[in-house]
């Protein structure tokens, strides 16, 4: 990334849903609460978009997203293919090229990367995402040489 921005976030109480935007190694990434516990609903469901912003043209076939929130969640699925952290305030998601969908970014390529749904222990219903960001980007898709 040649220019980094760092995003600016503003608080609202009226509004009921949030975004986050995050960005680090060649990645930004676009998280949002798209449904709170409600109704019978006892979890959250996150969207995880991305821009693979990378300034030297690789491509990526692999990802790794850490997103972060106000209060310990329980991870409960996504379209990852592994996670660390549940039950703690972090989670470490990694994404692959033809798991659960076709990853394979060339650079500049957005990417939806689903949903994530994580649980709370119940006690605060505001929970909120603190911060996203990538810490693994592998370049090397094995089609190219750079």
């Amino acid at each position: 990334m040649k220019n980094y921005v760092k995003p600016i976030v503003i608080a609202n109480d009226e509004l009921s849903e949030g975004i986050y935007t995050g960005s680090g190694t060649c990645y930004t990434f676009n998280a949002r609460i798209v449904q709170k516990p409600d109704g019978g609903v006892d979890y959250y469901t996150i969207q995880i978009d991305g821009q693979h912003a990378a300034t030297d043209g690789h491509h990526s076939t692999e990802r790794t997203v850490v997103i972060s929130f106000t209060q310990p969640v329980t991870y409960l699925q996504s379209n990852a293919i592994s996670q660390l952290g549940s039950g703690t305030n972090t989670l470490t998601l990694t994404f692959k090229d033809g798991y659960n969908g076709s990853y394979h970014n060339n650079a500049g390529d957005n990417i939806g990367l689903g949903q994530l749904t994580v649980k709370t222990d119940g006690t605060d219903t505001g929970l909120a995402i603190t911060s996203i960001y990538c810490s693994y980007c592998n370049n090397e898709c094995g089609q190219h040489t750079w």
